[in-house]
């Protein structure tokens, strides 16, 4: 442990067993102080697997990324976080060098830059190539994020925010005057997708944007699926990216269907962590 790195290393997963295992010995190549994985009610072997590589093993109670982001933020001891998503292969050396990084910089976090694994089907290749094809978002990347422990304690993750509770965190951290950025490691995202797995994130991801739009602004268009659909199709159409395009569009079906769906569940079916009213914010 002498020559561990100072950092608290949170993966959170859920039926993960096809890629856990690449993830986590990564991770410990990389010689962290500690690994904390926060599973999700994993129905596969994924725990199992993971307690070869940490016995720090939490379970999230099936209530979400969001809640596993914080529980496992809080019970970390370094003063440093970095989050590592369970699809994700780190090279070797990411997290000294991304710890040089980030203490040279100044700056609140750091996070690395992705390349798409997947080499198999049309939907790992495109979702590949989207990765390759993306600008660089303002905040945090949580799949692969270097975070002073302080700052995600200040600001947290909220629960009722999941999925996109890092957009959420990042709303509010932004606006605190954090400033992120991006690391020269690029680390290496495994998909496991099929058109199925495509739709059904995407559904996810839609219901999760309803949350988003119910807390910040039911009125802020970026949470509206059909906004940033139609900016990625822009984005790849100039970039000669082509096979992304049908990730957009689908994105702009089934997350405006998982949107939709999500609001009437909040209406008519609430979770008690629901705020009481909508915010009716406008903006981009």
């Amino acid at each position: 442990m002498e020559d561990s790195l100072p950092l608290s290393v949170i993966v959170c997963a859920r039926n993960a067993e096809k890629t856990i295992s690449l993830c986590l010995e990564s991770i410990r190549m990389n010689n962290p102080w500690e690994i904390i994985l926060v599973d999700g009610n994993s129905t596969d072997k994924t725990v199992a697997l993971a307690a070869g590589f940490t016995r720090n093993i939490l379970s999230d109670q099936g209530r979400g990324t969001s809640f596993a982001h914080q529980i496992g933020s809080e019970i970390a001891s370094q003063d440093y976080i970095m989050f590592v998503d369970a699809d994700v292969e780190l090279p070797p050396e990411a997290f000294s060098r991304m710890f040089a990084e980030l203490k040279k910089s100044g700056l609140e976090g750091i996070y690395a830059q992705t390349e798409g694994a997947g080499r198999g089907n049309f939907w790992e290749k495109a979702a590949s190539d989207f990765l390759s094809c993306r600008p660089s978002p303002a905040g945090i990347w949580f799949g692969a994020g270097l975070v002073k422990r302080e700052i995600v304690l200040k600001y947290g993750f909220d629960s009722f925010i999941s999925p996109g509770d890092d957009v959420d965190f990042n709303r509010r951290a932004l606006s605190g005057g954090c400033v992120f950025g991006v690391s020269a490691v690029q680390v290496k995202h495994h998909h496991r997708t099929t058109f199925q797995n495509v739709v059904r994130q995407y559904i996810w991801y839609g219901k999760g944007r309803s949350r988003l739009a119910w807390k910040n602004g039911l009125l802020i268009l970026r949470f509206w699926p059909p906004f940033p659909a139609v900016y990625g199709l822009v984005y790849s159409l100039g970039h000669f990216k082509f096979r992304p395009l049908s990730l957009h569009l689908l994105a702009l079906v089934f997350q405006s269907w998982g949107m939709v769906c999500g609001l009437a569940e909040l209406v008519f079916s609430p979770p008690p962590d629901r705020p009481p009213r909508p915010c009716w914010k406008w903006g981009i």
